[in-house]
């Protein structure tokens, strides 16, 4: 053996877990490269940063700091601020970082901080799905530190979805550890930052009706929800207007899609609000209806639970929420599409299924971020139908044989 490769087989623990110096070689420079490619794009100035995120930092700046978590959105140009508290505590500590650094990039940082620990966190999932498999989760690492999702989300875009997906991962990872009150506390935190982190719930009903949850430890969200809400009560916002946040962010848009290729693509964008309304609650009612059915049979199936289960079943019930619920933006595919990853390195053959549903989010952001060929959606809505159709029967055969060898 050469001595270059007795030196890259060399072996020594970290955190318990035996490598090798190649493997630990080969995460170094992904990691750098990451950084790189996402550096390359920190130039890129999107609409949401220019109307939304740029404004925040300026009224932030105007404010003094910490003032500006007292002052009522919406009341004055004073603050404009309709995300949560939680991203505003971070906007309020960007403040104080300063030191003459441009905010965008300081806005984009933050989110491409998250986005390491996101891929972290899925090559842990990786790792825990396939007993150990180093290699494997490498692979997995590798992969979400390239998704074009991820890095055009927050180099490019400067949006925050790598914070709140961060926290659910880690919410799944503890949940496959058995560590219930850990997983729900993370889930809580992904709650405060972003209401999207209600798309996991189907996945934990499910898990507590087959009885692979505690879910007593729930409360944590209502408690981690109020709590971070304190220092902007403090700094003057009232109760009410901070408990009522997420109300108004879902009363915000009326539009039947927000460039996702939903069932809503099929229908035509001319409609009267009123119209927009109705379809909006009775297409909620219908997503309702769905995931209740799927829950109904996926308790009647006796089947074991693995690992491999648990992710199917959060890619498929986020992709149905997505798919099925009016209002969605093109980027609250996020989790799916990242977990998609560790769903095909445990079977190479779903590989087409990460590809393809990258692939539909490129044609998507490209159409906000860069323009694009693409001007209609709904031939993209009935590739996201096949490979949810794909995914579920997927789900499906695991129950079936799990529920056979179970017999």
């Amino acid at each position: 053996m050469r001595f270059i490769d007795e030196f890259f087989e060399t072996k020594f623990k970290i955190f318990g877990v035996e490598i090798k110096i190649f493997d630990l070689l080969f995460f170094t420079i992904i990691s750098c490269l990451g950084l790189v490619f996402r550096l390359s794009l920190y130039d890129i100035v999107s609409g949401d940063y220019k109307l939304a995120f740029a404004d925040w930092m300026r009224e932030c700046h105007e404010a003094g700091g910490f003032a500006y978590l007292g002052i009522k959105p919406g009341v004055s140009d004073a603050s404009t601020f309709d995300y949560n508290c939680m991203f505003q505590y971070i906007i309020v500590i960007l403040h104080y970082i300063g030191g003459g650094i441009s905010d965008m990039y300081l806005v984009k940082t933050v989110s491409v901080i998250f986005d390491y620990v996101c891929a972290v966190t899925i090559m842990r999932i990786t790792f825990k799905a396939t007993e150990g498999n180093v290699t494997k989760s490498l692979i997995a690492y590798g992969a979400a530190m390239f998704l074009p999702s991820v890095v055009l989300n927050s180099a490019a875009w400067a949006q925050n979805d790598a914070i709140f997906t961060s926290f659910v991962l880690l919410s799944l990872l503890y949940f496959m550890k058995g560590k219930d009150n850990r997983a729900f506390i993370y889930l809580a935190f992904a709650y405060s930052f972003k209401q999207q982190a209600i798309f996991f719930m189907p996945f934990v009903i499910i898990m507590w009706l087959k009885n692979k949850i505690k879910i007593r430890y729930i409360f944590w969200i209502p408690v981690v929800h109020f709590a971070a809400m304190i220092p902007a009560a403090i700094a003057g916002r009232s109760w009410g207007d901070l408990l009522g946040i997420y109300g108004k962010q879902v009363k915000m848009f009326s539009r039947l899609t927000m460039n996702y290729p939903s069932i809503y693509t099929i229908i035509t964008s001319d409609l009267s609000k009123a119209t927009r309304s109705i379809l909006i609650s009775g297409g909620t009612m219908a997503t309702v209806i769905i995931l209740g059915i799927i829950a109904y049979y996926s308790y009647k199936i006796k089947n074991e639970v693995s690992f491999e289960y648990m992710i199917t079943l959060v890619i498929f019930t986020v992709e149905v929420c997505c798919f099925c619920l009016p209002a969605m933006h093109e980027r609250y595919g996020y989790l799916p599409e990242i977990l998609a990853v560790v769903y095909a390195v445990i079977n190479v053959k779903r590989v087409p299924i990460c590809a393809a549903l990258q692939m539909i989010t490129m044609m998507t952001y490209a159409r906000y971020l860069f323009g694009s060929t693409v001007t209609t959606l709904w031939p993209l809505s009935c590739a996201m139908l096949v490979i949810i159709m794909i995914i579920g029967y997927d789900l499906y055969r695991q129950m079936k044989k799990m529920e056979a060898s179970n017999v």
